[in-house]
This record gives C-alpha cells, sequence and structure tokens, in this order.
C-alpha cells in the first residue's frame, strides 16, 4: 500500500476536520441531539481549533468557537 506524502496527509486531515466542522455546525442547530453528543462534539470541535491555531490556519477561529458556543456549554 502506498503512503501519504506529509503534504496530501495534511491536506486529507484539513479536509476532515472542516467536513467534521459542517457536520457538527448542523448538529449544533439541531433540539433533538442528544446531550453527550454535543459534549463530545464539542471536544473535538475544540481539539481540532488548537490544532488548526498551532499550524497557523487561525483565520477560523471566531467559527470554530462559535459552534463551539452553539454546542452549549
Amino acid at each position: 500500500m502506498a503512503r501519504l506524502s506529509d503534504e496530501d496527509m495534511e491536506r486529507l486531515a484539513l479536509h476532515s476536520a472542516f467536513g467534521l466542522l459542517l457536520v457538527t455546525k448542523w448538529m449544533a442547530g439541531r433540539s433533538d441531539v442528544a446531550p453527550e453528543i454535543r459534549e463530545r462534539l464539542k471536544g473535538h470541535v475544540s481539539a481540532i481549533e488548537g490544532v488548526l491555531v498551532a499550524r497557523g490556519h487561525d483565520w477560523i477561529k471566531d467559527e470554530l468557537e462559535a459552534v463551539e458556543a452553539q454546542l452549549g456549554g
């Protein structure tokens, strides 16, 4: 099996993070999402924010924080 280059691995990780963010934004706006799911998503968004900001992608920080706030807490 071929190994992904570091650049391709980072691209895959970024697209995965943004995909999760889109799904999380949708779920955050719904009233039928269980509190434990909201809390887990909030933890994932917080972790993604930390990594993205550390890698220089601070342009999305406000959006990530808004999603966290919409999830509650």
